[in-house]
């Protein structure tokens, strides 16, 4: 005679302990998700940069500004010059590589596309940071390797004040 095995019956203590550690995990699992979620990476050597050229000093202002906008980095140029071929650096430390930068254009660029000489990224800021944003203090446009560096002016954000 074949029997099926009935299953045993639970108590409701037994039911409610089960309950709750599946609870305990699904909680722990989803946090553990969350928190290696939010920490982003903030370092690539393989984006690495060259040094700040500090030999260069900086020269003359043009007419280009900068602002933070989250985590963007908004740029307005307000001069009657196109860049071609440009480096920009921020706070003698970041560096982004533009193509082309057209008469009266605002560009928008991701304050984490920056990369120092080491792969590390500035914090870019955002509702999931962990740390301070870094701030665009000082912004310098390098245009080719032996003319000094062209200053802008550096908009802070109006939390500085």
């Amino acid at each position: 005679m074949n029997r099926l095995a009935s299953p045993i019956p639970m108590n409701r203590s037994d039911f409610r302990g089960h309950v709750v550690r599946t609870a305990m995990v699904a909680v722990l699992s989803l946090s553990a998700i969350i928190v290696s979620g939010c920490s982003g990476q903030r370092y690539d050597p393989s984006r690495a940069t060259r040094p700040y050229p500090e030999e260069l000093g900086q020269g003359a202002m043009v007419k280009v500004q900068v602002f933070r906008d989250g985590g963007d980095l908004i740029i307005i140029n307000a001069s009657a010059q196109a860049f071609e071929d440009l480096d920009i650096w921020i706070n003698r430390q970041y560096m982004l590589h533009l193509d082309h930068l057209a008469v009266g254009e605002t560009r928008t660029v991701w304050f984490g596309d920056f990369f120092d000489q080491w792969g590390e990224t500035p914090v870019a800021g955002g509702f999931f940071r962990t740390d301070a944003p870094t701030p665009s203090v000082l912004v310098q446009f390098q245009i080719d390797e032996s003319s000094p560096l062209l200053g802008t002016v550096a908009i802070p954000e109006e939390a500085r004040f």
